[in-house]
């Protein structure tokens, strides 16, 4: 369905300035601590087929660990590259609050059910600076592959699964400031697209301490935004968001 957002992979032909100065890679992990918190239903219209996955499936707070690489280069034409991946991989225990249908199962009141969710993220971001020095500024667009599997379980009811899978296009834009001489720095970086009554995010905002011996650190807030209209039969709206803290090397 969204796939046919690639098409605009072309308007990536932005001004020769928007260039970097010369070649640099930085190689990152990080530890993210997240909050859930929305909804979500699976092959219905019904809003009150809206199961809370806080209150109805039990879910609350989780950590993983995601990681980056970026490529920057001074060839004419050519944007820059970022690569990222994000596996979220969850479960939770809950007693629902009320009745209500997930796919080909109707899930009764009071009934304790158990899920998982995992939700596998591939980042391909294509980009160029159109400002490089101390004040940076990057422009340019983000292919997410996403594979999600969403299965609930009830105690009587039996097991229902929803599986989501494809590319969703993304336009990408990123700031940064770097405080002269100290390796201090701040930056702020995200993509967005809202499609046909669906819309995805996920932005980050960090601090960062870059050493003399290319060892860097950092501490941000990320947040992940999935708000999903019959999206392979899927409806939902649902964030995962929280401060993570990683490290980096940089050449």
């Amino acid at each position: 369905m969204m796939k046919r957002f690639l098409l605009v992979l072309p308007l990536m032909s932005l001004p020769l300035s928007a260039m970097a100065d010369s070649l640099g890679v930085r190689v990152g992990i990080a530890n993210w601590g997240y909050d859930i918190q929305g909804f979500a239903r699976y092959k219905s219209t019904n809003v009150a087929d809206n199961i809370d996955v806080n209150d109805d499936l039990g879910y609350d707070k989780d950590s993983l660990a995601f990681y980056y690489a970026a490529l920057e280069h001074p060839v004419p034409f050519l944007p820059n590259i970022r690569i990222s991946r994000t596996n979220i991989d969850t479960d939770a225990n809950g007693v629902l609050s009320s009745n209500f249908t997930y796919g080909n199962i109707t899930f009764t009141v009071n009934e304790p059910v158990s899920s998982r969710v995992r939700l596998k993220q591939t980042d391909i971001t294509l980009y160029y600076q159109l400002l490089d020095n101390v004040v940076g500024l990057d422009l340019g667009l983000n292919a997410k592959q996403i594979d999600s599997q969403a299965g609930i379980t009830g105690a009587v009811s039996g097991t229902e699964r929803a599986e989501v899978s494809g590319w969703v296009p993304m336009i990408y834009a990123g700031a940064s400031f770097d405080f002269p001489v100290t390796g201090l720095g701040v930056s702020a970086d995200g993509s967005y697209v809202t499609y046909s009554g669906s819309k995805f995010y996920d932005y980050s905002l960090r601090a960062t301490y870059t050493t003399p011996w290319y060892l860097g650190v950092e501490l941000g807030y990320r947040s992940l935004k999935l708000d999903l209209d019959d999206f392979d039969g899927s409806y939902a709206d649902i964030e995962f968001d929280g401060y993570y803290m990683g490290g980096y090397l940089q050449f």
